[in-house]
C-alpha cells in the first residue's frame, strides 16, 4: 500500500486586488505559506510517502524569487518526495519559471525532494507509476491527458497508477466563474476516454473546491480558500490522503489544512431590531477574533435614517475586524414619519427643510433607481449633519 497527499492550487503570489487594506493582503498571502507548513505534520503523521501537486502551485508563470525561495523551504520541510505538474497559472513554456537556473539553483539548495514534471512521460518514484499531464500553455486546445491512452498497460508494471492532470473534465467547470478568477476556454480533461482499469487514482487541479468526479477521480481543492463560496456544498481549505493499491479502489481522507474563514451571511432588516438581531449574529460567527476572517454581507430590507446610522457604525466596526468585508446593499433607506417632519419642518432653517421635502419625494417618486439611490443617501447625509449640529 502507498500514501499519497493529493494537493493543488497553492496560488502563490495571489494579489488579492480586492482586499483594499495592504496589510491584509499581505497578511492574506502568508497564511498561503502557514497552510502549506501544516502539510508536514499530516505527511509524518500518516506516512505519506509522496506528494502530488496538481497544478498551479504559483499564480502566475513569473512569481518573485522571495515566493519561490518561502515555497521551497516549505516545500523541503515536507521531507518526502514531492511531484509537480505546471497548471494554467504557472504554465510550463518556454522561458517561465521552471526553465529559469535562478528557480533550479534555489530548488536544488531548499527543495532537493521537489521534482518538476514537464514532460508527459511515465514515472516512478515512491512506489508509484506517475502518469503527468503538464500544462505547457495557458490554453491548451488537445486534451492533456490524450497522451496517455496509448500506453502499453503491461510496461506500465504492477504499481498504484496515477494520473495528475490540471484541467477542467466535461460538464464540470474547472473554476467557479467567479469575478476574480474567471474560468479557462480549454484545458478539457476527458478522463471517461482513458481505458478501463489503466490508473488506480486520477489527481486532479484547478477546481478550487472539493470534488468527487469519480469512483477514483478527485479535485483536491486549494490547500487554502481564496474565494467566497457558491453553496452550502463548496468545501475549500484541505488536502487529500490517500491510499492506494494497483487494482483497488483509492481510500480517500480529507484533511483540513485552511487557516481563514470565509462567511457568507444574508440578513433582512427592517427596524432597529433586525439591526440588532444582525450584530449578535455576526458575535456568534466571529466571536472575538480579528484579522481572520472574511465576509460576504448581503443586505436587504427598509430603514429609517436613525437605524441606517446604527448599521452604518456596525459595518464600520465589522470591517475593521476583517480581512475583507464584500458588502451587497439592498437596503432601502425611507425617513419615518417623525424623521421626515423633524427635516421638512425646520423653521429655523427652512433651506434645510426644502431641501429634506425635495430629497424626499425624489426618493418616493423617480423611476430611475441610481436617482433613488442618490436621494436616499443625501438625505441620510442631511440626517446626520442634523444630528451632529444638536
Amino acid at each position: 500500500m502507498v500514501r499519497i497527499l493529493h494537493t493543488a492550487d497553492w496560488q502563490i503570489g495571489k494579489p488579492y486586488a480586492r482586499v483594499r487594506d495592504p496589510d491584509n493582503r499581505a497578511r492574506m498571502r502568508q497564511v498561503r505559506f502557514e497552510s502549506i507548513r501544516s502539510m508536514a505534520e499530516l505527511v509524518q503523521n500518516h506516512r505519506i510517502d509522496v506528494v502530488l501537486i496538481a497544478g498551479d502551485l504559483f499564480d502566475s508563470p513569473g512569481p518573485t524569487s522571495a515566493d519561490v525561495a518561502q515555497s521551497c523551504s516549505a516545500i523541503g520541510a515536507l521531507q518526502v518526495p514531492v511531484l509537480v505538474i505546471p497548471g494554467n497559472h504557472d504554465h510550463g513554456g518556454p522561458g517561465s519559471l521552471w526553465h529559469q537556473r535562478w528557480f533550479q539553483r534555489l530548488a536544488d539548495e531548499l527543495a532537493p525532494n521537489l521534482e518538476v514534471l514537464l514532460r508527459p512521460e511515465p514515472l516512478c518514484r515512491a512506489g508509484v507509476t506517475v502518469l503527468p499531464c503538464p500544462l505547457l500553455r495557458q490554453a491548451e486546445s488537445l486534451d492533456p491527458t490524450n497522451w496517455v491512452r496509448g500506453l502499453d498497460p503491461i510496461e506500465l508494471g504492477d504499481q498504484p497508477r496515477i494520473l495528475l492532470a490540471h484541467g477542467s473534465v466535461h460538464g464540470f467547470g474547472a473554476a467557479d466563474g467567479d469575478d476574480e478568477n474567471p474560468p479557462p476556454a480549454l484545458n478539457r480533461l476527458d478522463l471517461e476516454a482513458l481505458p478501463q482499469g489503466l490508473v488506480d487514482y486520477v489527481a486532479l487541479g484547478d477546481w478550487h473546491g472539493l470534488k468527487q468526479v469519480s469512483s477514483n477521480a478527485w479535485y483536491s481543492g486549494c490547500p487554502e480558500q481564496d474565494r467566497f463560496p457558491r453553496g452550502d456544498d463548496y468545501l475549500s481549505g484541505q488536502v487529500l490522503l490517500v491510499e492506494l493499491e494497483r487494482g483497488a479502489r483509492p481510500v480517500v481522507e480529507v484533511a483540513k489544512t485552511g487557516q481563514l474563514r470565509w462567511h457568507h451571511l444574508c440578513h433582512r432588516c427592517n427596524g432597529d431590531p433586525d439591526v440588532k438581531a444582525l450584530k449578535s449574529l455576526l458575535q456568534r460567527q466571529l466571536a472575538s477574533r480579528s484579522g481572520e476572517d472574511l465576509m460576504l454581507l448581503e443586505l436587504d430590507g427598509q430603514l429609517s435614517l436613525a437605524a441606517n446610522r446604527s448599521l452604518t457604525d456596525l459595518l464600520e466596526s465589522l470591517e475593521a475586524r476583517l480581512l475583507r468585508l464584500k458588502l451587497r446593499n439592498r437596503l432601502r433607506i425611507i425617513a419615518d414619519e417623525s424623521e421626515t417632519a423633524d427635516l421638512t419642518s425646520r423653521a429655523s432653517d427652512p433651506l434645510v427643510a426644502r431641501v429634506a421635502a425635495a430629497l424626499q419625494e425624489r426618493s418616493k417618486t423617480d423611476s430611475d433607481p441610481e436617482q433613488v439611490l442618490l436621494a436616499q443617501m443625501a438625505l441620510q447625509e442631511l440626517s446626520n449633519l442634523c444630528s451632529v449640529e444638536r
